[in-house]
């Protein structure tokens, strides 16, 4: 696979079968791209003006034993001090790792997978998960919504967890918000003074939410 570096503002992915990392190193801008795995699940990459785009045709029969042998993973590193305008992933198989990285905009849709986002900063963002976990931890946002259907949440919150509008709801299973487990909901108004407060809205069919300074 060629490797893309240079000035970048935008990043979206649709995957049919891959995992995906994306990590900030040292420095600005698109460093490098990689991928290891199967060469028939290999995706397809663009970057033009700034924007990296991904792509992966139909993987057919090849996606079951591809998935559990040679476990295909695209890697993306950026710079620290890159900010993008738009983080865009989408998977329908595969787990999403998500480091370091600053963007105004992050959407996550994943059919099965696992979703971790560590040491990051978002002004907004919006997770559709239908099978797997979601883990954040050290990651500050504005505003996030994240909706599981099948799946556990962990919200680590580095700022002071009173800082948000806190709203979590589950169908089956239970909400642990700091030391306080509370059922299936939980709700709270933040102290922040923001015209437009912090919010963290969270929703999940079938799992458990942990949210608070762990």
């Amino acid at each position: 696979m060629e490797s893309f570096s240079g000035d970048v503002k935008s990043i979206k992915m649709d995957l049919k079968a891959c995992s995906v990392s994306v990590v900030a190193e040292d420095g600005c801008g698109l460093k490098s791209t990689g991928y290891t795995g199967d060469k028939k699940l290999m995706p397809e990459i663009s970057f033009e003006n700034g924007e990296l785009t991904v792509t992966q045709n139909s993987v057919g029969g090849i996606f079951h034993g591809a998935m559990a042998i040679n476990k295909p993973c695209l890697t993306v590193t950026v710079g620290k001090e890159t900010v993008l305008n738009d983080l865009d992933i989408k998977i329908n198989a595969g787990d999403v790792s998500v480091s370091g990285i600053t963007a105004d905009w992050f959407s996550g849709v994943i059919n099965a997978g696992n979703l971790s986002v560590s040491d990051g900063n978002f002004l907004k963002a919006e997770f559709r998960i239908k099978a797997g976990n979601v883990n954040f931890r050290n990651t500050n946002f504005n505003k996030a919504e994240t909706d599981v259907k099948a799946g556990s949440v962990k919200f680590d919150i580095e700022e002071d967890f009173e800082q948000y509008d806190i709203e979590c709801k589950v169908k089956t299973g239970s909400v642990k918000a700091g030391q306080d487990i509370s059922g299936r909901e939980y709700s709270s108004k933040g102290k922040n003074t923001n015209s437009i407060p912090n919010s963290i809205k969270i929703n999940v069919a079938t799992g458990n939410i942990e949210i608070g300074q762990m």
